[in-house]
């Protein structure tokens, strides 16, 4: 079923019609009378509305589209012309037939990458004014829109796009009003596609950090122990330290510094750590070692 925002008063589309889409080419695989000699840019197409420049489309070539296609007719009847009376008739307008169709959406694959889909108009004649709104969906939510409008047209595309790609199903919709004399108006909904998106990199690590223990004081002859700890980075980690007191080392696998103290003073230790990646981080901290029962030596 459309959405209502498809299905927007008339009004509301005569008054915006004074908006002429842009002329960036949007990159679609083209439908229609001349679609065989087109080809497609591997480019990301431009958003909006592209005029066709191919030859005007006959109403048998139209009316061989819609039947092979998803697409809709719309007709606008023969209208008496203002002025155009004579005694006994009255000198018609041409019946004009347009053709409506959504394409298949195209384009994502990957989370950043939009999805878009095209909707194409081809025209047996020119028409006064050509109105057209396409939207994307993805699955019952709308994810893309784009208006556009054209002044004495007889072929023109419009695209829509979404800011990027989610797995799951995509497919367009379009609502096209012609007028010339009179107006014309119908609907179409272009076939799905399940759209797979490959998902996001996973965040960088956090900056490799290690944890300062703060300043020590042992008791020389005492047994010891100091588990350093490390963040963020990639892990395993791996362990070396300077100037640690006499008596005690660290385990290059774990960061535990161990040992027994044999000699008083004190040491400015540095501890560091590489992580997997190469990364390399310190901390520094005073490791004092007093003699036992001299409590302020």
């Amino acid at each position: 079923m459309l959405r209502r925002s498809l299905l927007a008063p008339l009004t509301a589309l005569i008054l915006a019609g004074a908006l002429v889409g842009t002329s960036n080419p949007a990159h679609a695989a083209p439908t229609g009378p001349d679609a065989a000699a087109s080809t497609t840019d591997a480019a990301a197409p431009a958003v909006g509305s592209v005029p066709v420049a191919v030859r005007t489309a006959t109403t048998e070539q139209i009316r061989a589209m819609a039947a092979h296609g998803n697409g809709q007719l719309i007709t606008l009847g023969g209208q008496a012309a203002k002025g155009q009376n004579t005694r006994d008739s009255v000198v018609m307008s041409p019946m004009v037939t347009c053709w409506l169709s959504v394409g298949t959406p195209y384009g994502g694959g990957a989370y950043n990458r939009p999805v878009y889909v095209t909707a194409y108009v081809y025209c047996n004649d020119y028409v006064d004014l050509a109105v057209l709104t396409v939207e994307l969906f993805h699955g019952d939510d709308a994810v893309g829109n784009t208006y556009a409008s054209y002044v004495h047209a007889t072929q023109f595309t419009v695209t829509a796009a979404s800011a990027g790609c989610q797995d799951g199903l995509y497919y367009g919709a379009a609502f096209g009003t012609i007028y010339r004399g009179n107006s014309s108006s119908t609907a179409a909904v272009g076939q799905p596609l399940n759209m797979s998106c490959a998902p996001p990199p996973p965040p960088p690590p956090a900056p490799l950090a290690v944890s300062n223990p703060g300043d020590r004081t042992s008791l020389s002859g005492n047994t010891v122990s100091l588990q350093m700890t490390a963040t963020g980075g990639t892990t395993p980690y791996t362990w070396s330290a300077t100037a640690l007191p006499t008596g005690t080392s660290i385990n290059a696998s774990t960061g535990l510094i161990s040992g027994r103290t044999t000699q008083t003073g004190w040491w400015p230790v540095v501890v560091t750590a590489r992580d997997a990646a190469g990364s390399t981080a310190s901390a520094s901290f005073k490791w004092t070692v007093k003699n036992d029962g001299c409590a302020r030596c």
